[in-house]
C-alpha cells in the first residue's frame, strides 16, 4: 500500500436557491463546494464553499397599502359629499338653461370632447367633470373597503351599491340628453341621486371608527322616526313633480309635465306642513331621552326642515328666482341626509368583522 500526499479537487454544484430576507427574495444563488485537500485523510480538512448570487434588477418592492378605519371613513365621507355636490351641480345645469349645452354624449359636441367658448356648454361640461370625480370616489370606496383592516364585508357590499348606482346614473344621464330633457327622465335622474345618497350615508355611518350600536328606543318612537323619514322621501318626490311642471326645465324648448303647477306646488307645500308638525311632535317625545345622539339628530332635521320650508314658500311667492331654487335643491339634499342619519341613530345591530 502506498501512503503519501494526494491532491484531490471535487466540485459539487447545488441547484440555485433563492436568498431571502424575511419574506422578500433578494437574490438567486448557486452554491459550489470545492474539496481541495493536500491530504484527504487529514482530520482538519474543511471543504471550501463558494456562493455565487445573481442579483435581480433593482425593482422597487411593492407593498400592499392597508387602510385603517379613520382613513377609510374619510374615503366614505368624500364619496357622500361628492354625491351631494353633483345634485347641486346638476340643478345648476337645469336652472341656467344649460341642459342641452352639450348636444352629444360622452363628447360635448360630435367630434369634440371639450366645449367651445359657450357658457351653457361649459356649465353642462362642468357637471360631467363632477360626475367623473364621483365615479373615481365610489371606485376608491370599493377598493378601500377591501384594503381596510379590520376587514368588514358589509362595507364592501354597500360600496358596490354606489358603483352600480353611479353606472346606472351615467347611463341615465346619456338618456336624458338623447331624449332632450324629458321631464320623467330628469325626475328619475334626480331620484336616483337620492337613492345613491341614502346608500352613501349608510356606508359613511358604518365606516365611522369605533362605530357602536345606536340608541335603543321604544318601538313606537322608532316607528315615529321612520315615519318622518318616509314623509321626507315623499316630500322629495313631490318636489320633483313641482320642478317637472314648473318653469325651470333646463331649456326653453323642453316640454313640461302635463300637471297644473299651482296645484302640485300646493300639494307639495301641504305635505311639508304635515311633515313639519310630525317632526315637532317627535322633538317633544325625545326630550327626555338619556342619550343625546337621537335628540341631536332630531334637532338637525327640524332645523333644516324649517329653513327648507322658509326657502320653499319664499321662492313660490317670489316667482321662483333661480338662486333660491338652487338653495332649495341643496336644502332638500341636506334634509334627506339628515333624515337617513336620524334613522341610523336607532340601529342597534353592530358591524361584523370578517
Amino acid at each position: 500500500m502506498i501512503l503519501g500526499f494526494v491532491s484531490i479537487t471535487k466540485a459539487v454544484t447545488v441547484a440555485p436557491k433563492p436568498l431571502r430576507v424575511g419574506s422578500t427574495v433578494v437574490a438567486l444563488c448557486s452554491i459550489e463546494r470545492h474539496d481541495t485537500a493536500r491530504n484527504v485523510f487529514s482530520p482538519n480538512h474543511k471543504p471550501q464553499i463558494r456562493r455565487e448570487c445573481l442579483q435581480p434588477p433593482n425593482f422597487a418592492i411593492v407593498r400592499i397599502v392597508r387602510l385603517n378605519p379613520q382613513q377609510y371613513h374619510l374615503l366614505a365621507r368624500t364619496a357622500l359629499w361628492l354625491l351631494a355636490v353633483i345634485v347641486v351641480s346638476g340643478a345648476s345645469v337645469r336652472l341656467t338653461g344649460s341642459g342641452l349645452g352639450c348636444s352629444d354624449w360622452p363628447n360635448c359636441e360630435p367630434g369634440h370632447l371639450i366645449p367651445e367658448a359657450d357658457f351653457h356648454a361649459w356649465v353642462e361640461f362642468g357637471n360631467r367633470i363632477v360626475t367623473g370625480l364621483v365615479s373615481i370616489a365610489v371606485v376608491l370606496a370599493v377598493l378601500g373597503s377591501m384594503l381596510r383592516r379590520p376587514l368588514v364585508t358589509k362595507l364592501t357590499k354597500w360600496s358596490w351599491g354606489l358603483v352600480a348606482g353611479v353606472a346606472i346614473q351615467i347611463a341615465l344621464g346619456a338618456i336624458t340628453v338623447i331624449t332632450h330633457l324629458s321631464p320623467p327622465i330628469v325626475m328619475g335622474h334626480f331620484l336616483l341621486s337620492m337613492v345613491l345618497i341614502w346608500n352613501a350615508t349608510v356606508l359613511e355611518h358604518m365606516a365611522r371608527p369605533n362605530n357602536t350600536c345606536g340608541t335603543s328606543v321604544v318601538k313606537s318612537l322608532r316607528l315615529h322616526i321612520c315615519l318622518v323619514a318616509v314623509m321626507t322621501a315623499i316630500v322629495v318626490v313631490t318636489g320633483t313633480m313641482v320642478t317637472g311642471s314648473g318653469p325651470h326645465g333646463g331649456d326653453e324648448n323642453v316640454e313640461r309635465l302635463a300637471l297644473p303647477f299651482s296645484e302640485i306646488a300646493r300639494s307639495h307645500g301641504g305635505i311639508v306642513v304635515v311633515l313639519l308638525l310630525a317632526t315637532v311632535i317627535l322633538r317633544l317625545r325625545v326630550q327626555n331621552l338619556r342619550t343625546g345622539s337621537v335628540k341631536h339628530r332630531v334637532n338637525v332635521v327640524l332645523f333644516v326642515m324649517i329653513l327648507q320650508a322658509a326657502i320653499g314658500y319664499t321662492q313660490y311667492f317670489t316667482e321662483l328666482p333661480v338662486l333660491l331654487v338652487g338653495f332649495h335643491v341643496a336644502g332638500a339634499t341636506v334634509l334627506w341626509i339628515s333624515a337617513v342619519r336620524l334613522v341610523l341613530a336607532t340601529v342597534t345591530s353592530p358591524l361584523e368583522v370578517a
